[in-house]
């Protein structure tokens, strides 16, 4: 049955308000300060009251959808677009480096190394430089936000490159532990995006004076290696550890090909990543998928508050269901995150239950396992300041105190007594979630299969 034009008017109606109302929560993640908005990765009183390259480059994709689109918020999706680029052309060092996470002031609060951040930075500055062309809008220290793009490349390159095996190393990156260390999933695709993301930026606004030709021949040698090194069973790894051993264990990260726009040309391999880990990273208490295994008795694996599942990977296996036009099984993963929502329509970071969230205070936080965990001196910044483990320290002390006081939602039909909500809101789940409202709608796509390889 065809869709009637008022049917269809009243339906882009209905979805142009609900992500209206999922954009002002993402603005309430951000403060104003100096004429620019600074996202957050969750609201300034929480655990992380700070910019975090990752969090935002995820959100720059959907900003950059939205600031030309139809949608009511088009305008807005620009601003905040522009003022997260201005932000990280402030906060990135003069040779190219860039940080885990940072202060409003543009104070570096990295604690973690975390390699994959020069990518993120190169994805948010590009994907603005893109917008404002496409927009036709004038950009007056363009010179400077492609200059930042190539010392970012240069430095990513120079750095955490391993020419010998064509692959980008990590220490940690989106998880924030050891579990990445060596050469992983999430890390790789993520640069790849980057790459290919300045290869555009180079080709639609003529940098050849600025962006040098023998990055985007890199991109090219990288992305073939990528495809054939980081698969085996006709699925892709978590990663390559630093010993060369290949890592089959089930992450949310083997999503990563997807994610960062490369699924069409992996499909056969993307779908069996997925079947794999939606079967292994399933909460059979509480539904959705965890990030990974909860074998909290390794250094390596941190459970924060107690394992469970977590909503922004969650939304984004819904996106790969959509994708899929798989629209029950989207629709289904889409309906466990609203039934975990607080009152004012709020998605947190991830879940728990009640017991577990108990057991974890009582096995990792007052015996001083998870601040171990938390501060392992080899996955920290080098000479790491003790103020910031010590403020780190406090934001966890507070978030749990919170979850105890505020966020534990009893529910006696539960075995495992209710559960609990860990960072609500959490700005990146709602870039999913709305992401995932797109996708259903096939109204969004982040393929780059159709650029030059």
């Amino acid at each position: 049955m065809t869709q009637s034009k008022s049917d269809s008017q009243e339906y882009r109606k209905d979805l142009d308000k609900e992500l209206e109302t999922h954009f002002k929560i993402i603005k309430s993640c951000s403060v104003k300060t100096d004429g620019e908005t600074i996202l957050l990765a969750a609201r300034p009183e929480s655990r992380y009251p700070y910019f975090y390259p990752r969090d935002v480059a995820c959100a720059s994709e959907l900003l950059a959808y939205l600031s030309t689109s139809e949608f009511s918020i088009a305008d807005d999706s620009y601003k905040l677009l522009k003022s997260v680029a201005n932000f990280v052309l402030k906060a990135i060092r003069d040779d190219g480096y860039l940080g885990q996470r940072y202060a409003l002031s543009g104070e570096e609060k990295s604690i973690y190394k975390q390699e994959d951040n020069n990518a993120h930075g190169m994805i948010i500055l590009s994907n603005y430089l893109l917008t404002a062309k496409k927009k036709g809008e004038n950009i007056q220290n363009i010179d400077e936000f492609l200059l930042s793009i190539n010392n970012a490349a240069q430095y990513a390159i120079k750095n955490f490159y391993r020419p010998e095996i064509n692959l980008f190393h990590s220490t940690t990156s989106i998880h924030e532990s050891a579990l990445e260390e060596g050469f992983s999933c999430w890390t790789n695709f993520a640069y790849l995006k980057a790459f290919y993301l300045v290869s555009k930026v180079n080709s639609e606004l003529d940098t050849p004076d600025i962006i040098p030709d023998r990055i985007l021949v890199f991109k090219s040698a990288f992305k073939h290696n990528l495809f054939g090194i980081m698969v085996s069973n006709h699925r892709f790894l978590r990663r390559i550890d630093q010993k060369g051993n290949y890592d089959f264990k089930p992450d949310f990260t083997l999503l990563s090909p997807f994610y960062f726009g490369f699924g069409k040309e992996t499909k056969d391999y993307v779908d069996n990543s997925v079947s794999f880990l939606e079967r292994q990273l399933w909460d059979p208490e509480l539904g959705m998928i965890q990030r990974y295994l909860p074998f909290s008795g390794d250094i390596e694996i941190h459970t924060h508050s107690g394992n469970g599942p977590w909503l922004q990977y969650t939304a984004i296996l819904a996106q790969y269901h959509y994708w899929c036009k798989n629209i029950k099984r989207g629709d289904e993963l889409i309906g466990l995150i609203d039934n975990y929502k607080n009152e004012n329509g709020e998605i947190p970071e991830h879940i728990s239950t009640c017991k577990r969230f108990n057991g974890f205070m009582e096995s990792e936080w007052k015996t001083g396992i998870d601040f171990d965990k938390e501060f392992d001196k080899h996955i920290l910044q080098d000479n790491l300041d003790f103020d910031k483990i010590l403020e780190e320290a406090n934001n966890m002390h507070r978030s749990y105190k919170e979850v105890a006081e505020k966020c534990m939602i009893p529910v006696d039909t539960m075995e495992e007594g209710g559960y609990i909500l860990f960072v609500t809101p959490l700005m990146w789940s709602h870039v999913e979630y709305m992401k995932a409202l797109l996708y259903k709608h096939g109204l969004y796509s982040n393929d780059n299969s159709h650029q030059s390889s």
